[in-house]
């Protein structure tokens, strides 16, 4: 390949990658296949198939999109983040080996990936290898699932038993890892359901409709007074066999003028949220004063603000906002112009592993900095 051929075919490679950014995925297909007819050396080029793969992994074509990650590495076998992105795509499909397998080969290559990193800590919160496996993420992400939860949970949980049990975390973390930045802010508990939000917000954010699943989607909040009401309630999520049964998360709500100590619990319909709110309060009522609040409410905040009515509750069905028939057009639109079949793909999900993880930890740390907190380790 002479070098102006070369500047030629990187330079169009940026272009798709433009393209990739800003335009439906399908634009960006079309103009990676019609670069490769009008510059034929991109087919010798890892970083070509590396985009390509991008645009049909967006368009949820996993398998078109693993080929062409393989053959980004088959052209150059250092090509790390074609090894971190076949980890993302089987990150998606039920064979989580090779998720590890590439994610780490990524990490043996480029020692300071964080991507890479970050990825393989959030996987081992809901998988645990089937081979024999010694890294330093894997062996940390052990000892901290190790650490005893010394917690009584028949009675009300103090703030101690809680700061003295993320001491003990964090003493066995900063030993090996000393760059204790995560990508993650929320912690998830996942239970079977694809809930595909990012696809629901985009439609959302593109034409102002909500999407038709949004509207069976519905909510308990827990609000809590503190960051430490906020853990407890997280450890209860974990702890507690009637909320295994459903999604849920933690997380500091920053959208508002002062933060908010919030906890989801996810529900797919009226009559379901109306019980396991009830439920809720008397769980709650176990472990806390009356220093925390329950409700119900329906779909996202982003949702609400446009549409107030949309997020109503009531035992009286009729009084709920219906779905209106015209927004389906709208999901039709972004899902041909943003998948490989104009259908919205399901993603397989994978539920929590129960207990600690170093994945929770470092997300619970993020909480402790966000609030100019510190977990002492002297």
């Amino acid at each position: 390949m002479d070098k102006q051929n070369y500047k030629n075919e990187f330079a169009q490679i940026n272009k798709i990658i433009e393209c990739h950014n800003t335009n439906p995925s399908k634009e960006a297909l079309l103009l990676a296949n019609y670069s490769k007819e009008k510059y034929p050396y991109l087919k010798n080029m890892a970083q070509f198939h590396n985009i390509l793969g991008l645009i049909n992994f967006k368009l949820s074509d996993f398998e078109k999109s693993i080929l062409n990650f393989e053959k980004s590495i088959h052209i150059n076998p250092n090509f790390y983040p074609g090894y971190y992105n076949l980890g993302l795509a089987y990150f998606n499909t039920s064979e989580l080996d090779k998720s590890y397998k590439f994610l780490i080969k990524s990490i043996h290559i480029k020692k300071d990936y964080k991507l890479a990193r970050d990825k393989i800590i959030e996987l081992l919160s809901f998988y645990e290898p089937n081979f024999f496996t010694d890294n330093e993420i894997f062996n940390l992400d052990q000892k901290i699932k190790k650490v005893p939860l010394n917690i009584d949970f028949s009675k009300k949980i103090s703030d101690h038993e809680i700061i003295d049990y993320f001491i003990k975390c964090k003493k066995i973390v900063y030993k090996t890892l000393k760059n204790l930045s995560y990508n993650k802010f929320q912690i998830f508990r996942k239970k079977s359901i694809f809930l595909n939000c990012e696809r629901h917000k985009k439609i959302f954010f593109k034409y102002n409709s909500i999407p038709k699943f949004c509207f069976e989607c519905f909510k308990v909040v827990i609000e809590s007074k503190n960051i430490y009401d906020l853990l407890k309630v997280s450890l209860l999520f974990d702890q507690t066999t009637f909320f295994s049964n459903f999604n849920r998360k933690n997380m500091i709500d920053k959208k508002y003028n002062n933060d908010i100590f919030k906890s989801i619990i996810y529900c797919t319909s009226l009559e379901q949220v109306l019980e396991v709110e009830k439920k809720t309060e008397i769980i709650l009522s176990k472990y806390f004063e009356n220093d925390y609040l329950v409700k119900s409410k329906r779909g996202c905040h982003e949702y609400e603000v446009k549409y107030p009515e949309y997020t109503k509750i009531s035992e009286n069905k009729t009084e709920l906002m219906l779905f209106p028939e015209k927004w389906i057009n709208n999901e039709k639109k972004f899902d041909e112009e943003n998948t490989k079949d104009g259908l919205e793909k399901k993603i397989e999900v994978h539920n929590t592993i129960k207990g600690n993880s170093l994945h929770n930890f470092l997300i619970i740390n993020n909480w402790f900095e966000d609030q100019k907190l510190s977990l002492d380790v002297k």
